[in-house]
């Protein structure tokens, strides 16, 4: 489990001298009591979020003693720097099931790809799960490398996790498969080109002029 120090704030603090510090507010919410509001190390967050993500199960040191077993619930973050300015924890019930969204992780090599030019192609990127704070998992791995076809896929039902965890998707949904390389479109037919002395032909013919009508003489008169 992923364990993150933290200290209890008080509400008249200045968020931004925190935040100019090197330090984030949090609060962390509780099920049947008050919200408390927390301080915790920007940099130590950062590397813990990305590792943990919102779905691993966090022990959160308080600096009275007391430790919280707790999910990031929310991160906010400033939108033109991109910076975390606001974390919210949720304390966990570790003997209620809770669900969780769940990244994929793809590894392996399909030899499909290497063999006819294959293409992967991913319909999912995440999972939804059922399980205790405890089992909680991190992510889950989809091992490309048994993509030996084009008619090869995998559905959420060749998932592999572990008996405590279950997975809420529709169990025939497709995962990824391999599509076929898009084939090379055929080149436009080029016009017939005539031969040179065809050309010259065709030229000579068009310039040559054509014999004018004789005038034929015109009737008198018959008085």
């Amino acid at each position: 489990m992923t364990q993150l120090k933290a200290a209890t704030r008080a509400k008249e603090t200045s968020v931004n001298k925190l935040r100019a510090d090197g330090f984030i507010p949090a609060i962390i919410y509780s099920k049947g009591r008050p919200a408390a509001s927390l301080t915790i190390n920007y940099i130590q967050f950062e590397k813990l979020y990305a590792q943990a993500g919102e779905s691993s199960l966090v022990d959160l040191v308080l600096d009275d003693g007391q430790n919280k077993k707790v999910l990031i619930h929310d991160v906010q973050r400033e939108p033109v720097k991109d910076k975390i300015i606001h974390v919210d924890f949720y304390e966990a019930d570790l003997k209620q099931k809770l669900t969780a969204v769940v990244e994929l992780e793809f590894s392996g090599e399909a030899p499909i790809i290497k063999s006819e030019n294959g293409i992967i192609i991913k319909h999912l990127s995440e999972v939804e799960i059922e399980c205790l704070p405890g089992d909680l998992l991190n992510k889950i791995a989809v091992d490309l490398s048994s993509l030996d076809s084009f008619d090869g896929a995998i559905y959420v039902k060749d998932l592999r996790v572990p008996e405590a965890v279950t997975i809420l998707n529709d169990p025939a949904e497709m995962v990824v498969n391999v599509a076929k390389p898009k084939e090379e479109e055929e080149a436009p037919v080029e016009a017939a080109v005539p031969a040179e002395g065809e050309t010259q032909a065709a030229a000579g013919a068009e310039g040559k002029e054509q014999p004018a009508e004789e005038a034929k003489p015109a009737e008198g008169k018959k008085e």
